[in-house]
């Protein structure tokens, strides 16, 4: 009743008068209750906490900016981190039973996100991380826990209860369940199994929404973060359901003698849920360049130890100890770079990149490097190469694990030392065509139906038809359904594959051939025939391929990245959007608001997909944007003379500068501009 009570009061002209009351109301509620730990522990009763979510939804509260209604928030979140731990517990039942209304659960996350942002904002301002975050945070994981719960019982109901003729999506998970449990009692027909088998119903809320903005906008710098993680939470992200158990510690803070939570969620890495991806790979930058050079430094103190020099003299030390230096021919780059990490140690593999083309001049400040991935992908990461199943490039459009591949494990480990190389390099990403099980199954994660869609999508069909399949006739016994069932698709626990030629079977389970598919085991026939293809079946290609991974990426944060995270980082950004580089450039002797500078942009903005790619690679040295977008890159444009001129516009790939020189027509820029980009491959230095 408060909820729609505060929908038609935000809806209707607002009161100052009845704002006032409200705010007056609440803080003095919350000032006896926050303002006391003893207090606020005996908070675990229902009824003392319905008010909670009532209070942050109402309108009056809706400017986080407001001195007042940041003020009463904070309190709101101090009171939830003081709580015990069943009073927050009860705090999360009841935004899954009364909450759950999209709507309305939206409004709240919304609420708490913003508070969490404009604390943020206010400690940036001031340079020092306050309590106030960690206790915000703590908040919007229970929002984040109740959103997962609200769609696990809805699925579990799901599963169990027949089929509705249609579901109200927009009625509270309590209304939802009431309806499906009547339906229940009133019939006797089939579960809703066949719908929803190995497929969980995705939460109301989509877990963009929970992620901070202002850590998007760097206002943390990722230098600190990354120091708050070793500090705090290298043992691993905090879940949400642990949130729920945390207690408090009574602590000396800069802010006087405080009731503080424990270390492990003082970091926003340890909530890695609540961060976006783009901030999440800064910070894993951040991470491999520290690695990097702690390598170098140990390399450093070994050879002034053997050469026994005093602190303070000069040495010379062989750069091949310090990086790992690639050193390739254009024409057998594959040859070239499987021959050097084969000849690599772990050592090797873990210092910094650096790539030198034979026969050019460039020097790799990022550049070459990102050159040579480029190149280097077009020709491992191809359905040619003989790792990849064609059948399922040309079907789906995907490199998938050829299991009938003739090629050697080493040369998997090889494809997977390269797509670990890319993320330990801080590279912007590989043009390559994975499905997103690729990523999981590196992670380990649970792997399911829906994730046959994007390898196999005919399988993945036909074995959902197979769970939908009931029988037109609701009053035959479950012995004549299941004898209709058999009849009509014949399948018993053997499956049938192409393997170079040639038609083999593999039985799914012992005696598989003598088990008959039925309706009762229908599910432990799909379940069992993805692990095979998804798992067993690739497992002497996938299980190498992993394991390059791994050489080279095996820290604390690239553990806890999950993945699509992961999937993020190594593909980078898909979406070229312009628009985004333009507002982040920066001209050196031209000016942003000049008509060349507009005619310029009026160029680019009107390329195809293909002419921004090439566009992009020329003054990068990469066709993808990185995680984030192409905000996230600075493009430097710099006026490189003027008429009269015939030289072509040029890139400094290491620093993403193009030296553009001044032409006297749209059309003559237009012309250069393309040839420059077309014909551009190589590094040299004048």
């Amino acid at each position: 009743g408060r909820l729609n009570a505060f929908k038609g009061f935000a809806l209707a002209a607002k009161s100052h008068k009845i704002e006032l009351h409200v705010i007056n109301a609440a803080f003095e509620g919350l000032s006896a209750w926050a303002g006391d730990h003893d207090e606020a522990s005996s908070l675990v009763h229902r009824d003392q906490l319905r008010g909670l979510p009532a209070l942050m939804l109402s309108p009056v509260l809706s400017n986080p900016q407001d001195p007042q209604h940041y003020e009463l928030m904070s309190r709101v979140m101090r009171l939830v981190a003081w709580m015990p731990p069943e009073g927050r517990r009860e705090l999360q039942e009841i935004v899954v039973e009364d909450c759950s209304e999209e709507e309305v659960l939206r409004s709240l996350v919304r609420r708490v996100r913003d508070h969490c942002d404009e604390t943020v904002h206010r400690a940036h301002q001031m340079q020092r991380l306050s309590p106030e975050i960690w206790e915000g945070l703590m908040l919007l994981q229970l929002l984040w826990g109740a959103n997962g719960a609200i769609a696990q019982r809805l699925d579990d109901s799901l599963r169990t209860q027949p089929e509705l003729p249609e579901l109200q999506l927009g009625m509270s998970l309590t209304q939802t369940l009431t309806q499906i449990s009547a339906a229940s009692r009133a019939s006797t027909g089939s579960t809703m199994l066949g719908r929803f088998a190995l497929t969980a119903l995705r939460p109301p809320v989509p877990a963009a929404e929970f992620h901070l903005q202002s850590l998007a906008e760097e206002l943390v710098p990722p230098e600190l973060e990354f120091r708050l993680f070793v500090e705090n939470a290298c043992a691993g992200p905090i879940t949400p359901s642990e949130v729920l158990e945390l207690p408090l510690y009574a602590a000396r803070t800069d802010y006087g003698f405080e009731y503080v939570l424990p270390s492990k969620m003082r970091s926003f890495m340890a909530n890695r849920n609540l961060v976006p991806v783009s901030y999440t790979r800064k910070v894993l930058q951040v991470e491999n360049h520290h690695a990097q050079l702690n390598l170098q430094h140990q390399v450093a103190r070994r050879v002034a130890a053997d050469l026994e020099v005093l602190p303070g003299h000069e040495i010379h030390i062989d750069p091949a100890l310090l990086f790992f230096i690639l050193k390739v021919r254009r024409e057998r780059i594959l040859e070239d770079t499987a021959a050097a990490l084969q000849r690599a140690t772990p050592e090797d593999l873990r210092r910094q990149l650096k790539v030198i083309f034979e026969g050019e001049q460039g020097v790799d400040e990022g550049g070459l490097a990102r050159e040579f991935f480029r190149l280097l992908s077009a020709r491992v990461f191809t359905a040619d190469c003989g790792l990849f199943d064609p059948a399922v490039a040309q079907s789906a459009r995907v490199l998938w694990f050829d299991k009938a591949s003739a090629c050697e494990s080493t040369d998997f480990w090889l494809a997977g030392v390269i797509l670990g190389l890319v993320v330990y390099n801080n590279m912007p990403g590989l043009n390559v065509r994975f499905p997103s099980v690729v990523f999981k199954k590196i992670k380990g994660e649970a792997l399911g139906l829906e994730d046959l869609r994007q390898v196999y999508p005919e399988i993945f069909v036909s074995l959902r038809a197979l769970l939908q399949w009931k029988p037109e006739e609701e009053a035959m016994s479950p012995e004549e359904a299941n004898t209709l069932f058999e009849n009509t698709f014949c399948l018993d626990f053997v499956v049938s594959y192409d393997s170079n030629g040639k038609n083999l079977s593999k039985e799914l389970c012992a005696d598989g051939k003598d088990r008959a598919v039925t309706m009762d085991n229908r599910g432990e026939f799909v379940k069992l025939y993805c692990e095979w293809l998804l798992a067993s079946s690739i497992e002497r290609q996938f299980e190498p391929f992993r394991k390059g991974v791994r050489r080279v990426c095996d820290s604390s944060l690239f553990n806890a990245l999950d993945s699509v995270e992961l999937e993020l980082i190594v593909c980078g950004e898909q979406d070229l959007d312009f628009a985004q580089m333009r507002n982040h450039a920066v001209y050196d002797g031209y000016t942003e608001d000049s008509p060349y500078v507009t005619a310029f942009w009026d160029l680019l903005l009107a390329f195809d997909v293909e002419q921004k790619k090439r566009f992009l690679s020329f003054v990068t040295g990469s066709d993808l944007a990185p995680v984030g977008g192409l905000q996230e890159l600075q493009l430097v444009i710099q006026k490189n003379g003027g008429e009269p001129t015939d030289r072509l516009p040029t890139a400094h790939t290491c620093f993403n500068l193009l030296l553009l020189p001044e032409y006297e027509t749209e059309a003559k820029m237009e012309k250069l501009l393309n040839t420059a980009v077309h014909n551009a491959e190589g590094f040299g230095l004048e």
